[in-house]
């Protein structure tokens, strides 16, 4: 899962409420074992104190990230920091998918994204991210992405498209 022009120490953002770290870190073992790397926030020391740092932080590692996975749960809905990391990574157009921890009624703002429900999921994920990548980097080959939203404006939605389709 790596972007064209871009320089990124971490691929996947694991975004979810506390009481799911267990299932979290199964997830971030789920990609780790297909080999990409991700950011989850239980594993990093460097976070210290709230407020105005805590922001900056969760936005610089979102910065960091390709594509975020937001683990659902029940207690999700509860969760004030899950919804902030869903909207940064929307603003920039962050390859998204959800990772249900159980049959849990999805908001209508995250039905529109492709939906794990099982660790061969994740495998899929990771191989269909990457067969788009290698599509579009022999197909757009001699574009000039200087931008990386435009890339991800053309990259995304055919990403999506392939995914749901090996998901059902």
């Amino acid at each position: 899962m790596r972007v064209l022009h871009r320089r990124v120490s971490n691929e996947g953002f694991i975004s979810h409420k506390n009481v799911d770290s267990q299932q979290a870190l199964m997830l971030k073992s789920a990609f780790e074992k297909e080999g990409v790397f991700t950011y989850l926030d239980v594993l990093d020391n460097s976070i210290n104190g709230g407020g105005k740092s805590l922001t900056e932080h969760i936005k610089g590692q979102l910065n960091n990230c390709t594509d975020i996975i937001v683990l659902m749960s029940e207690t999700t809905k509860y969760s004030w920091w899950v919804p902030f990391e869903i909207g940064m990574s929307a603003q920039i157009d962050m390859p998204t998918a959800s990772f249900l921890k159980e049959d849990v009624d999805l908001p209508s703002y995250l039905s529109y994204w492709p939906r794990l429900k099982t660790t061969r999921d994740v495998a899929t994920y990771v191989d269909v991210r990457k067969r788009t990548e290698r599509i579009l980097n022999k197909q757009y080959s001699n574009w000039d992405f200087s931008s990386i939203s435009s890339r991800r404006k053309i990259e995304t939605p055919i990403f999506y498209d392939k995914l749901k389709q090996e998901l059902r």
